[in-house]
């Protein structure tokens, strides 16, 4: 999240989010997720005291005091990986897709 908002140059929006997650996530003991749109409660089957919960938090404090930095963590778009994910994409989801000619004949 933090990446993305430097790379549309609007750093305060992450800061902003950075803001409210230090009021609640060390007070909350560091979960997993939270349940709801506005994350009020801690998820039901959240772990406690996750790694990933603390590594997000410190990155993005790291990349507000230095957002150059997000140069390491973002690269140029592939051609070809975006082309072919656009195919995925644009495939007909309700398409059969089992044997394509179940009444073809052989001759043997």
């Amino acid at each position: 999240f933090t990446v993305a908002c430097i790379k549309m140059n609007r750093p305060e929006i992450a800061a902003r989010a950075v803001q409210v997650a230090e009021k609640r996530l060390s007070r909350d003991k560091w979960p997993e997720y939270y349940d709801t749109k506005r994350a009020r409660f801690i998820g039901k089957q959240a772990q406690l005291f996750q790694t990933w919960s603390i590594a997000g938090y410190l990155v993005s404090k790291i990349l507000l005091a230095d957002p150059s930095a997000a140069k390491i963590l973002t690269t140029e778009e592939d051609s070809e990986l975006v082309n072919a994910f656009s195919c995925m994409i644009s495939a007909n989801p309700r398409r059969k897709r089992g044997r394509k000619n179940l009444n073809q004949t052989y001759i043997v």
